[in-house]
């Protein structure tokens, strides 16, 4: 019996803790863009977000903006969730247009509450011969 209690109290001791392992390293909770700097001819402007609504609902967001209309431009957002070791792809949206100057879209998903998510995008357009891309990542959102 007082081997048990002793098992169940570190136990829960090690269950408390597990919520803080789940939660990103701070470098890779924050916003960030990534582009070559020969991907500014036609890209003008990228971004993605993640917009908690309440209940384990969430909506993801991105748009991809050039400065003229392009033969095609493109946006595919990932909903990614921290596995407390690394970001995992849980899936992907495209959203993508011809002859214009901007895409863009967004995702209404219910999660699973209890983990971090972010958003990453891909961007990318082709005028004529010329492709060019980059990439966006959402601050973290833990959904309680």
């Amino acid at each position: 019996m007082v081997m048990m209690v002793v098992f169940l109290t570190a136990t829960g001791a090690v269950y408390a803790g597990q919520p803080e392992l789940k939660a990103p390293p701070p470098e890779q909770s924050k916003a960030f863009k990534e582009v070559g700097i020969e991907s500014l001819q036609y890209l003008q402007d990228w971004d993605c977000n993640l917009i908690p609504s309440g209940g384990g609902n969430i909506n993801i967001t991105a748009y991809t903006q050039a400065y003229q209309n392009v033969d095609y431009i493109m946006v595919r957002l990932y909903l990614q969730r921290w596995n407390g070791s690394s970001w995992v792809d849980l899936g992907s949206w495209p959203y993508e247009r011809y002859n214009a100057s901007k895409a863009e879209g967004i995702k209404g998903l219910a999660v699973l509450k209890g983990y971090y998510y972010r958003v990453r995008a891909d961007h990318s357009l082709t005028h004529g011969t010329t492709t060019e891309s980059a990439k966006s990542y959402s601050d973290s959102y833990y959904v309680k």
